[in-house]
């Protein structure tokens, strides 16, 4: 049988993301060089078929999803559990500003709690692992693109692993890069990462930290 696999990637560059600025819900499109970058990993992934493509149903995501699949937009199933985590007051402030309210989203996850009006990283993980069992469920031994965002995706790597809160960022997903999970019902949270493009380094990590 097929196995189950999913090709998790981030949406491309937003203007927002330029300044560092906390995108959240808010509902920021693609520019220029974001849609350069989602055509690349167009080529990158050019031998892949996939079954199903799904996203988070904010603009960025779905672009990005449309063209990397190359699919029409109308056959690309936005899904909310995909969507990016609420931040509340915080959206469209620069992360540099925010103080150390904030500072524990990045640094010590565990220790976030978010303002009024955001979203906790609990709440994120519980929504994308939602997703995981549907697309363990629904399209077992089918590939899958799911386009999202940076928290959602990671809070779905780290359901995904059964990895502890404190290793929510240890899987670098820049702007258009990908991380491949291959369902494996042994694993401890059911999936295996068996592959990554993203730089170690996470250079988003950079930008949003200095």
């Amino acid at each position: 049988m097929a196995q189950t696999r999913l090709y998790l990637i981030r949406h491309g560059q937003t203007d927002w993301n330029l300044r560092a600025a906390l995108q959240g819900r808010t509902d920021i499109p693609l520019n220029e060089t974001g849609r350069c970058q989602a055509r690349e990993a167009q080529k990158r992934l050019a031998g892949v078929r996939f079954d199903e493509v799904y996203s988070s149903p904010l603009c960025r995501a779905m672009e990005t999803a449309q063209l990397v699949s190359g699919w029409p937009m109308e056959k690309i199933r936005p899904d909310q559990r995909l969507i990016e985590i609420a931040f509340g007051p915080y959206e469209g402030k620069d992360t540099h500003t925010l103080g150390p309210a904030f500072a524990p989203f990045f640094a010590d996850p565990p220790a976030y709690r978010p303002p009024e009006g955001g979203e906790s990283l609990q709440s994120v993980l519980e929504r994308t692992a939602d997703f995981l069992a549907f697309a363990a469920r629904e399209h077992a031994g089918q590939t899958l693109l799911v386009a999202g965002h940076s928290a959602a995706l990671h809070a779905m790597l780290t359901a995904a692993l059964a990895n502890p809160l404190e290793k929510f960022w240890s899987v670098s997903l820049d702007n258009c890069r990908v991380a491949v999970l291959t369902r494996d019902e042994a694993a401890p949270g059911g999936w295996q990462l068996t592959a990554s493009d993203g730089d170690g380094a996470g250079e988003y990590m950079k930008r949003y930290l200095a």
